[in-house]
């Protein structure tokens, strides 16, 4: 069997194994499906590919998320079997507090239109997590606002006193009382002989009622002049300038928590990790090579991958003359349609870049044109670098196809492959419980 033979083989055996994996495994679909268009002022994260249901039954998903003017467009496909109408409402509902998020669409009402293929909504805007925390936090600034000092600052080492002190307090205010129940007693006893000797009114009585409101007015005085001079727990809190400065700093501290919480949930469900395995095919020597790696997302734009190319046996005799078990360590970063990344490539310095040259269309926008170049201080046997040229084609979101010319300049041979991108959300949970540790 010639090498022809062979290469044709191993790409129908491979176009063969990607189709069965497809319908069996990938969002592949047979029936009829439309889109419809839906408008938010904020998606709140919503995820390309996100889940379309209908009273919790999965009847589509999102197609495509786009900005039109100042308003998030979201493009979802809806099986064609699934008639919605006109005043049908949408949301963006999660299962969790941190779970994945999906849209929700209600059908609307019989005697409304229904809705054509192209057609635009309007969605229900999503309650914002960071505006909740903002009106939480302005409030808690409102109520706070009295107790701020004169020099607009706080005393931020004194909650532990402000405990002690509150503990003061109660003790004092339980000692205060238990030395006036006596007085209080008198005013209450005083108070009743008033009101008895009210009703039977006569000149003694009247005197001895006389008598009585100047004891109550001068037991009265008493107290009142013990909370004038800081006495007590009534005098305490009222005279204590310290307190509310106090109180202030502990809804500072809360604010502060807060707003660490936020940051350390957006490390956890922000993070992204991809699994990337390749297989690739040399014509010209007839070797197959694996290449495996790890690309973490820390944000939407941009990625680090850390990865093997040509993982092998170091014990196995073999003919191929690309050096096995290299080490890669990238960092890239997203340009719209392009792909620029660098780094330590086949283990020395390398630079590369992906680009969709038709990402403006359907189904074109799935061809990508991929250049790689490394080993910039080659001398021997070509004093150029090591360069691969080739073209890639994306089946779905996680399976691609692609063929490249490697190192031109000197070995010139032509490389079949197949790419397998998986998503691993276990590994981005690790890495951001890693952030939360730190």
């Amino acid at each position: 069997m010639n090498q022809e033979t062979k290469l044709g083989l191993f790409v129908l055996v491979g176009i063969v194994g990607l189709l069965v994996t497809i319908i069996l495994l990938g969002d592949f679909q047979f029936q009829g499906r439309y889109h419809l268009n839906i408008l938010f002022s904020d998606i709140a994260g919503l995820p390309d590919k996100a889940k379309v249901k209908i009273a919790g039954v999965e009847i589509g998903a999102v197609k495509e998320i786009s900005l039109e003017g100042n308003k998030a467009k979201v493009m979802v496909w809806i099986k064609r079997n699934v008639k919605i109408h006109s005043d049908a409402k949408a949301s963006i509902v999660s299962t969790g507090l941190i779970g994945s998020k999906y849209l929700e669409l209600t059908i609307g009402s019989e005697d409304a239109p229904v809705l054509k293929d192209g057609d635009v909504i309007v969605g229900v805007d999503p309650l914002s997590f960071d505006k909740v925390v903002q009106d939480v936090m302005e409030q808690l600034d409102a109520i706070t606002k009295p107790f701020k000092g004169k020099t607009g600052k706080n005393i931020g080492d004194n909650l532990a006193k402000t405990l002690e002190n509150m503990r003061e307090v109660t003790d004092t205010l339980r000692v205060t009382l238990y030395a006036q129940e006596q007085d209080l007693k008198e005013i209450v006893r005083d108070f009743h002989t008033f009101t008895r000797n009210m009703a039977e009114i006569s000149q003694d009585d009247l005197k001895v009622a006389v008598s009585s409101i100047r004891n109550i007015s001068e037991k009265l005085d008493r107290i009142l002049d013990k909370i004038d001079k800081g006495e007590g727990a009534l005098g305490r809190l009222m005279t204590d300038k310290e307190m509310g400065e106090d109180i202030k700093e502990a809804f500072k501290d809360l604010k502060e928590t807060s707003n660490e919480a936020k940051k350390v949930l957006g490390k956890i469900t922000l993070i992204e990790t991809h699994w990337d395995y390749s297989l690739r095919y040399d014509g010209k020597y007839d070797l197959f090579r694996n290449d495996a790696g790890i690309r973490i997302y820390p944000r939407k734009d941009k990625f680090y991958y850390v990865g093997v190319s040509n993982i092998s046996d170091d014990s196995a005799t073999t003919t191929d003359p690309e050096e096995t078990n290299t080490l890669n360590f990238l960092i890239g970063k997203h340009f719209g349609p392009a792909q620029l990344y660098g780094g330590l490539y086949r283990k020395t310095a390398g630079v590369g870049m992906k680009v969709k040259p038709l990402w403006k269309w359907e189904p074109w926008r799935r061809l990508e044109i991929v250049a790689d170049g490394y080993d910039f201080s080659r001398r021997t046997p070509v004093h150029t670098p090591k360069v691969n040229l080739g073209l890639r084609l994306e089946l779905m979101k996680w399976a691609y196809i692609g063929s490249q010319i490697e190192d031109p300049a000197y070995e010139s041979n032509v490389n079949t492959y197949m790419n397998l991108v998986i998503r691993d959300d276990d590994i981005a949970y690790i890495l951001g419980l890693v952030g939360l540790a730190r």
